[in-house]
């Protein structure tokens, strides 16, 4: 079981049937093969083979899918980059994975990746996505064109792997998360046993396709034979009206997008009843935010416990909302479910400690990272770092986390990679950074900072000092100066006191 099996099955099946549609293409099965096939053909003639890794820095587009399918097919691995990366960021990544070739699209936010690919690669193995006369890179449709669409076989089985998913690391340090064909063949087949997903679905997918929720949900609809509408950026009125338009049956949110679309002036013009999965990932919907989506967007209202580590763990659906609201619901199918104490034991019902889980939808290891995936194993379990308790009636609540991550508008932000940024400003002696509730991100981020003895320096410059070294979503929303910051007896930040001077605000 591969992925790259799944295009020819549903290009024999039903050809002129539409794949995906983004604003810029409108392809069917067939067309959306061969061009995938082209692609493939075009990177094995630059000799590119089984085990490579290729760096992909694309949009909400057809050709981010394109290039996933065709490194599948040839048994490369695909290493996902995100275009809001620092020069930085995207330098360190760059020289820890010493990828073979790029497949970058031609955008501004790209440019510092394109810099960096200059004498590493040939311009052969650097291909651009629209704007190649300006980044030196070889044109992404030109080397289409000039390769055959016709299938051609290699041997890649369901143990090889497929994809290497960026998610941060709690050292600041991005992890990479293997993960072989046939796990995540398994994951797109979960779509059609855990939501009922199929050939017939018209889904819509407004989440950036460069995060891994997002990224998951267009393959297991394209594995599935069903046809996927991309959008780019989220616009509420946008989403309404491809929702009526095209007889949209599902789609997926972070919790922030459904207040924007229940704030919409228009909500109330446009038809949604086609709707028959409204899924939520990224954090936990609130009792009332899930009572009104239910009542004006679509009362088929399902919530995904997951990580890009373990798959999809719990699920919550529409009857369980009433009574079990506060909940993430049960595991699905299957995941066996473990709470284990601090010394590694399992724990009774109602008590609460980590978030333990066995199940085949989990990565096969961290990339070059023994250490942790030695951790995420231990004692033959997949450690969440979520602590949580299983009630009485199986159902799992998730209390908080037993790391320092923040989920900020769906997005993992970790602590530590900020506080560092923070602590090379001149100005700065000492910080922490935490995360609290907000009801438009679910999470936002706070730095409090020490500064140095007679230094001056506001809050928006030390935003805009992160913004500059690090991915603009990953600059605190808030900062607070301190003259000094609460410690445990050990020395460390007491991250807890932090948490209670907000909570008393």
């Amino acid at each position: 079981m591969n992925i790259g099996e799944a295009l020819p099955r549903n290009a024999q099946r039903s050809p002129h049937k539409l794949a995906i549609v983004d604003r810029r293409h409108s392809l069917t099965f067939l067309e959306f093969h061969r061009r995938v096939n082209r692609l493939a053909c075009y990177l094995r003639q630059q000799g590119l083979a089984k085990g490579d890794l290729v760096a992909l820095s694309c949009g909400s587009r057809a050709e981010h899918f394109e290039a996933l399918f065709a490194l599948g097919k040839i048994g490369a691995l695909a290493v996902p980059f995100d275009f809001n990366w620092s020069a930085g960021e995207c330098a360190a990544m760059v020289g820890f994975f010493e990828p073979k070739a790029f497949i970058l699209e031609g955008r501004a936010e790209n440019r510092s990746l394109f810099d960096l690919t200059r004498g590493r690669v040939d311009a052969g193995r650097l291909l651009a996505i629209e704007g190649a006369e300006n980044l030196a890179g070889s044109p992404y449709e030109q080397a289409l064109e000039r390769s055959s669409p016709d299938d051609f076989d290699v041997e890649v089985r369901g143990n090889d792997p497929f994809l290497l998913m960026i998610t941060s690391g709690t050292t600041g340090f991005p992890k990479a998360c293997s993960i072989d064909h046939g796990t995540y063949a398994l994951r797109c087949l979960n779509y059609g046993m855990t939501k009922g997903m199929n050939k017939d679905e018209r889904a819509l997918m407004t989440l950036p396709v460069r995060f891994n929720a997002g990224r998951g949900s267009v393959m297991s609809i394209l594995y599935l034979g069903g046809t996927i509408f991309i959008q780019e950026k989220f616009d509420e009125k946008s989403v309404l009206e491809t929702i009526e338009r095209e007889r949209i049956t599902y789609t997926m949110m972070v919790p922030v997008l459904c207040e924007r679309l229940l704030r919409c002036e228009d909500l109330g013009k446009f038809q949604t009843s086609s709707l028959r999965y409204l899924g939520i990932t990224g954090g936990h919907l609130s009792l009332e935010l899930a009572r009104n989506i239910r009542k004006r967007i679509c009362p088929e209202l399902y919530e995904a416990y997951a990580s890009t580590d373990c798959g999809q763990i719990t699920a919550i659906g529409p009857d369980d909302w009433a009574a079990r609201g506060d909940t993430v619901g049960k595991p699905i199918w299957c995941v066996l479910l473990r709470i284990a104490g601090d010394d590694g034991r399992e724990l009774a019902r109602g008590q609460e400690g980590e978030i333990c889980v066995r199940t085949p939808l989990a990565i096969q290891g961290y990339y070059r990272n023994p250490a942790a995936t030695e951790e995420f194993f231990s004692g033959g379990w997949c450690h969440t770092g979520d602590i949580g308790f299983i009630d009485e009636a199986g159902y799992l609540t998730v209390s908080g986390r037993k790391k320092n991550m923040v989920k900020s508008g769906g997005i993992s932000v970790f602590p530590e990679e900020i506080e560092d940024t923070l602590r090379k400003h001149p100005a700065v002696m000492d910080v922490a950074v935490i995360g609290f509730k907000n009801s438009e991100w679910g999470e936002a981020v706070k730095a409090f900072v020490v500064l140095n003895r007679g230094a001056e320096c506001g809050a928006d410059t030390l935003i805009q000092f992160c913004k500059e070294s690090l991915a603009p979503y990953k600059a605190p929303k808030v900062v607070e100066f301190l003259p000094g910051l609460p410690r445990t007896g050990l020395g460390k930040i007491d991250r807890g006191k932090l948490s209670a001077m907000i909570r008393a605000l």
